[in-house]
């Protein structure tokens, strides 16, 4: 990693110093390593290996769960928001184990919509929910940096498993969803 990162640096003839570009280096490779990337170490699994039995099969709700991954296609961030629900068939997790979930699956490459359906695919593989879904609002800085006009664009995309029409689940999950992000979602037609 050092050794591209200083290529890279060094094609561009920006002027910096050898200590400058040294420690430029030292903060990039200690960033991706260690924060941006660091999901590659840990195994999404375990986050959710601490069960409970369930007491009822109420829906659950966890909305707004702050993310920040880095896109496949540009390495450029792209953050903002997870919202997961899903109605327990007979066990339930906690629910600092879902924001953990979320943190080591986004701090990997990804494109939005993958990391959207990777998050269903753990939490339903792994609990086997009656039903899951996961919606993710988010921001691209990929758009951003070249189209600064489009600063508040947002990206929404969505991934349900099981039986989301159960007690009509994916009309509640966006309409609790849009309560909390001020918008109405009309309920799912399917």
């Amino acid at each position: 990693m050092r050794e591209g990162l200083q290529k890279f640096i060094d094609s561009m003839e920006l002027g910096f110093s050898k200590e400058s570009r040294d420690r430029i280096i030292d903060n990039l490779e200690k960033l991706w390593s260690e924060v941006l990337l660091s999901g590659y170490t840990q195994d999404p699994w375990s986050a959710l290996s601490t069960r409970q039995t369930a007491v009822s099969n109420d829906p659950v709700f966890i909305n707004k769960i702050p993310f920040v991954s880095i896109c496949q296609d540009h390495l450029l961030p792209f953050s903002g928001f997870v919202s997961i629900g899903y109605i327990p068939d007979k066990e339930v997790v906690g629910l600092s184990n879902i924001g953990k979930l979320v943190h080591i699956l986004s701090a990997r490459l990804h494109m939005q919509e993958s990391l959207t359906s990777e998050i269903a695919d753990v939490i339903y593989k792994s609990m086997t929910p009656v039903a899951i879904g996961v919606y993710m609002v988010a921001q691209h800085y990929c758009m951003k940096a070249r189209f600064p006009a489009q600063n508040v664009t947002e990206v929404v995309t969505t991934s349900y498993r099981g039986d989301c029409n159960r007690d009509d689940f994916k009309g509640e999950f966006l309409k609790v969803v849009g309560s909390r992000v001020g918008i109405a979602y009309p309920a799912d037609e399917t």
